[in-house]
């Protein structure tokens, strides 16, 4: 994929943020067919909006690739905030554990342990909030959705959890609440076991290329599915005795 189809797939992409007019899908000639092209599209995207990547989601690897969404810090949010329904009209919403960078982990050769990882975050409870620049987001091929930076709509950061290496975070009890009403409640349940996980390979992916600077944050899976709120609704994502987050649609 050359810089020109770079460019008219972050215009479309960026076209249908700012216009609410949603996609059927990227053309032929700027749709990517790799993981390293569709990341260069977020990149081209955040860039191109003048937006600082204020961490990323890690996803499903394809291909054995790793998968990362940029996280925009226009849309990050504190907990107990509110967000327009109208800027992220599919309104999913999924329960999470996410980890927050105190120090930077940059470049080099050397990959990096697990306990540099732990030794260099805090986790925090977290919402986020699914959205697509696509019409019809469950058919949407997965590699369009990983340009359109995995389809994040935005991401609600709930406060730090200093004790969090107390904690087996494979074992948190956990519910989903919208309105008050429990859509799920389960123990466990990441798709990894244990959120670190797919924090620490994308960690070791970056480190090939940017790093992760002090203040970055990474989210790596819900805990409770993929569930869809309506506008005016207030959404929780609770973990027994770890923390909250919570957003007002």
């Amino acid at each position: 994929m050359n810089q020109d189809a770079i460019r008219q797939a972050t215009a479309l992409l960026i076209q249908a943020r700012h216009t609410g007019v949603l996609l059927d899908g990227l053309p032929t000639s700027c749709c990517p067919q790799t993981v390293d092209e569709a990341h260069a599209i977020q990149d081209a995207t955040a860039a191109a909006l003048g937006d600082d990547v204020a961490g990323w989601k890690v996803g499903t690897p394809i291909d054995g690739k790793i998968v990362r969404g940029a996280i925009l810090r226009s849309r990050v949010i504190r907990s107990g905030g509110t967000i327009a329904a109208a800027l992220v009209p599919l309104l999913g919403v999924e329960a999470e554990v996410a980890f927050r960078f105190n120090h930077t982990l940059g470049p080099r050769d050397l990959a990096y342990e697990g306990a540099e990882v732990v030794a260099a975050v805090t986790a925090f409870p977290a919402i986020e909030i699914v959205d697509s620049r696509f019409r019809d987001y469950r058919r949407t091929s997965l590699i369009e959705r990983v340009a359109d930076c995995a389809s994040n709509g935005a991401f609600v950061e709930g406060p730090a959890q200093l004790m969090w290496t107390k904690f087996d975070l494979s074992q948190l009890d956990v519910r989903l609440e919208i309105d008050g009403q429990v859509v799920v409640q389960r123990i466990g349940g990441h798709p990894a076991g244990n959120p670190l996980l797919p924090a620490i390979d994308l960690v070791n992916d970056l480190r090939h290329s940017t790093g992760v600077r002090a203040g970055q944050v990474m989210t790596t899976g819900t805990y409770t599915g993929l569930n869809f709120a309506k506008p005016g609704q207030r959404v929780r994502a609770i973990f027994d005795t770890f923390g909250f987050a919570e957003v007002q649609l």
